[in-house]
């Protein structure tokens, strides 16, 4: 391990990427604060089932695998607008982000030969997902790094602040110089913490929707932060809906949704309609096993043209695999399906789109280094392009991991700033779009966020069209909220909607029904949406 570098990194989230950085920059002798809003398990990092996508080196990975193989699928769910780079960064190093976390404790699952055992899911050509505790990964893989994260605490290597929300990035002369954040413990008074660089690893936003599988502290924090910082932003109108979300409705009505993972498609489960039939292959040809973005486009137009509910039937694997086979592959979906009142060996589930991962976001370069010198971003807050208009399945954690560990190696490393990301002088600017208008209405507690998630589900969902964009922005602009958490969504919100207006065709997980074809052909970089940025307010010297 190297001497301390006497230089302090704010870590601000605690998901994979997070709790990944934290540890990389603290064993390598950097002063490390990690802050986080709840406590270091409330992440959506905690909540992924579906694995860890890495290609094995040769006699551990699938038989005709390869990364070339692992970077061809991913650009292509992406619908080839992904940076090629970064996808072939992020792909070439999924064994070393492998072993890395093994290191750190990550029990991957076994085979009865102790070899690392790979699951097939949608769209990958081959089995390379790695789980832990079956359809538990995102928890397995956390708890491991939580313990680590832990272990460097109590060594005085690294320092926690749990209930901490960042309220704002400093700058001084454009640079990052710290971070003030509000003690939840406190009365709201600020307190700054400085820091030669801030790593944000603050996670989506899909409390922006009515229907997700995000958690409630999932509301855009990461993205505001940095708009209001003046840090490039691109892709924000590429939001992904996971199209198996198990929907019931409670007892006041409304429909909750959970997420049920990609992998019980993958061993074979059917997607029917109220009538029974199998519908998506009618919308897609690889049916049950197309990306993401296509299935839940599959059932919301089916819906829309009077197919019903949807549902996933599992009960054939039963039978296929043998009696308990649903319980031992996914104990913990068997748990949930159960508790909600569904025995799903012998009945169909109800499902349906869901928001779940947020593919656009603060603009980095092939090292987590965004537009604005000191501040990195890494995991689902990062946009550092490899997803293209849709992610593939599984590569969120590994993206997480993988460029994490490089804004870490740059940081530690003191290399110059010079950001490498897309051209800034191409950029939309949408400062406007995040001010509420004159005589706003103020949105507060639950009722203030439902209404604002259920015109973002109405009018910004799966399905979206000019009218409903225009409807849409003209809300938010009418809206305004004192709550922090509301706020950000709201700066996320309007920033999302004038995105997906400007792009006037359908493409990866952006659909328009007014304009149902994809305009542009090829898939360059330059296509892969619009980069928003801002001049930001300096804090301390003027230039």
């Amino acid at each position: 391990m190297s001497t301390s570098t006497g230089r302090r990194l704010a870590v601000i989230g605690s998901g994979v990427a997070g709790l990944f950085a934290a540890i990389s920059a603290a064993e390598a002798g950097a002063a490390v604060v990690l802050l986080t809003k709840a406590t270091l398990a409330d992440s959506n990092s905690m909540l992924a089932q579906g694995g860890f996508s890495a290609v094995l080196p040769e006699g551990q990975r699938a038989p005709g695998d390869s990364v070339e193989s692992h970077a061809a699928d991913t650009m292509a769910a992406g619908a080839g607008l992904g940076s090629r780079a970064a996808v072939d960064v992020m792909c070439a190093r999924g064994a070393n982000a492998v072993d890395a976390l093994l290191a750190h404790g990550v029990a991957f699952d076994r085979g009865p030969d102790g070899r690392l055992l790979l699951g097939l899911e949608a769209a990958h050509s081959f089995p390379r997902i790695l789980h832990a505790g079956g359809d538990a990964s995102g928890a397995g893989i956390s708890r491991a790094l939580i313990a680590r994260v832990r272990d460097l605490e109590a060594q005085g290597r690294l320092e926690v602040l749990e209930g901490a929300m960042a309220a704002e990035l400093v700058l001084d002369c454009g640079a990052i110089a710290g971070v003030e954040y509000v003690q939840a413990s406190e009365s709201g008074a600020r307190r700054r913490l400085e820091a030669d660089a801030v790593l944000l690893a603050t996670g989506g936003a899909g409390q922006l929707f009515a229907q997700t599988t995000n958690p409630a502290v999932a509301t855009g924090d990461g993205v505001a932060l940095a708009f209001r910082a003046g840090a490039a932003l691109r892709d924000l109108e590429f939001y992904q809906f996971h199209p198996t979300a198990l929907q019931v409705r409670g007892a006041d009505g409304t429909v909750r949704s959970t997420l049920i993972s990609e992998a019980v498609r993958g061993e074979g489960a059917l997607i029917r309609d109220a009538s029974g039939r199998r519908f998506v292959g009618e919308y897609h040809p690889l049916g049950e096993l197309a990306p993401r973005d296509a299935v839940s486009r599959a059932l919301a137009l089916h819906r829309r043209a009077g197919g019903g509910q949807a549902y996933l039937d599992a009960t054939e694997l039963e039978s296929v695999h043998g009696g308990g086979f649903l319980a031992r592959r996914f104990p913990g979906l068997d748990a949930m399906t159960r508790a909600a009142g569904f025995d799903w060996r012998r009945e169909p589930l109800p499902i349906g789109p869901a928001a779940h991962y947020w593919m656009g976001g603060v603009a980095t370069d092939l090292d987590g280094a965004t537009s604005v010198p000191g501040l990195y971003a890494a995991g689902e807050v990062a946009c550092t392009g490899v997803h293209g208009a849709n992610r593939l399945a599984s590569n969120s954690l590994l993206e997480g991991v993988v460029f994490a560990a490089r804004a870490v190696e740059r940081f530690v490393a003191g290399r110059a700033d010079e950001w490498g990301g897309p051209a800034v002088e191409t950029a939309v600017a949408l400062a406007v779009a995040a001010e509420p208008e004159a005589g706003a209405l103020t949105l507060a507690g639950a009722s203030g966020r439902a209404a604002l998630a259920a015109a973002m589900e109405a009018d910004a969902g799966v399905l979206r069209e000019a009218s409903g964009l225009v409807r849409l922005g003209h809300s938010l602009a009418a809206w305004t909220s004192g709550e922090p958490e509301v706020a950000n969504l709201l700066v996320a919100a309007r920033l999302l909607v004038a995105s997906a207006a400007l792009r006037e065709e359908s493409v990866g997980a952006h659909f328009r029904l007014d304009f149902p074809e994809r305009r542009v052909s090829g898939g360059g970089e330059a296509e892969a949406g619009t980069v928003v940025v801002r001049q930001p307010a300096l804090a301390g010297r003027s230039l």
